[in-house]
C-alpha cells in the first residue's frame, strides 16, 4: 500500500514538474544557441513570400534582389505563371510543415520567440548605435534612430510600400551582406588566417560594404559621414546577432527595425 500511494502521489507531482518547465524549457533551449540553418529558412519563408507578392503592388523592389529577376525569367514573364510559381512554393512550404511537424523536427510556435527576441533587438539597435557613436566618435549626438536616415526613402511612403521595403531589406540584404558576406567571407579567410581573425575581417567588411551599398545606384541615399557610420555600426549588430544567435534572427530583426523605422519613426 505504501509504494502504491508513494506512486500515486508521484503522478501529480510528475505531471505539474512537467507542466511548466514545457514552457520554459522552450524559452531555454531558444536561446541556448543559434537557430539552426532548415529552421532559419523555415521561420523568414514567410518574408519571401510577403515580399514576392508586395512588389507586385508596390514600389519595394531591394537594391540587392537577386532572385527576382531568376523567378520572374522562370515564370515566362507572365503574371498568371509568377502566381503558379509563388503558389507553387507556397504548397511546397506547407507540405514541409506538415512533415517536420509530424516527425517533431519542428514546431510553428518556434516564431513566437523568434519574433519575440528580433522585436527587442530592433527596438533597442538605434539606441545602442547612436550611444557607440556619441560616446566614441562624438559624431552628431542629436542624431535620432532613423530620422534623418530615413527621410529619403520614407517620404511619401504608404503602409504596404513600408511592409514590402521592410521584408525585402531583412530577407535579401541579410542573405547577401550577413548569410554571404559574414558567412560566406570567413569561410574562405579561415585558411588563411586563424578563425577569429577570420571573423573579424568578414565582420568589418561587410559591415561597410553594407553601409556603402545604401548610397550607391540612383536610388541610393546621398553620402552623410553620420549616415555611413550608422549604417556600419548597424552592419555590425546585424552579424553579431547572425553569428550568435543565426540567420532567422538577423532578418526577422533587420525587417522589424525597418517597419519601426520608416513605419514608426519615418
Amino acid at each position: 500500500m505504501a509504494r502504491e500511494r508513494s506512486h500515486e502521489d508521484e503522478e501529480p507531482r510528475r505531471r505539474s514538474r512537467g507542466a511548466r518547465p514545457a514552457t520554459q524549457g522552450s524559452l531555454r533551449n531558444h536561446l541556448a544557441g543559434r537557430v539552426d540553418p532548415l529552421t532559419s529558412a523555415i521561420l523568414i519563408f514567410p518574408l519571401f513570400i510577403i515580399y514576392q507578392l508586395g512588389i507586385l503592388l508596390s514600389r519595394g523592389l531591394n537594391g540587392v534582389d537577386f532572385v527576382t529577376a531568376s523567378l520572374v525569367e522562370l515564370a515566362d514573364r507572365d503574371l498568371a505563371n509568377y502566381l503558379v510559381v509563388l503558389s507553387g512554393m507556397l504548397l511546397a512550404y506547407a507540405a514541409i510543415l506538415v512533415l517536420l511537424r509530424r516527425t517533431e523536427s519542428f514546431d510553428p510556435k518556434a516564431f513566437v520567440p523568434v519574433l519575440a527576441e528580433s522585436t527587442f533587438y530592433a527596438l533597442t539597435m538605434g539606441s545602442i548605435i547612436l550611444f557607440v557613436m556619441h560616446r566614441f566618435t562624438e559624431l552628431v549626438p542629436g542624431l535620432s534612430a532613423g530620422g534623418e536616415l530615413s527621410a529619403a526613402l520614407a517620404s511619401g511612403l504608404d503602409f504596404l510600400d513600408v511592409i514590402v521595403i521592410s521584408a525585402g531589406a531583412g530577407l535579401h540584404e541579410e542573405l547577401i551582406f550577413r548569410l554571404i558576406g559574414v558567412g560566406g567571407l570567413s569561410w574562405l579567410l579561415a585558411g588563411m588566417v586563424n578563425r577569429g581573425q577570420a571573423l573579424v575581417i568578414a565582420v568589418v567588411v561587410s559591415s561597410l560594404v553594407f553601409s556603402l551599398a545604401h548610397h550607391i545606384g540612383p536610388s541610393g541615399e546621398a553620402f552623410t559621414f553620420a549616415a555611413f557610420v550608422y549604417r556600419t555600426l548597424a552592419g555590425v549588430f546585424f552579424a553579431l546577432i547572425y553569428q550568435v544567435r543565426g540567420l532567422a534572427v538577423a532578418v526577422w530583426t533587420h525587417a522589424i527595425y525597418d517597419i519601426y523605422v520608416l513605419g514608426v519613426l519615418g
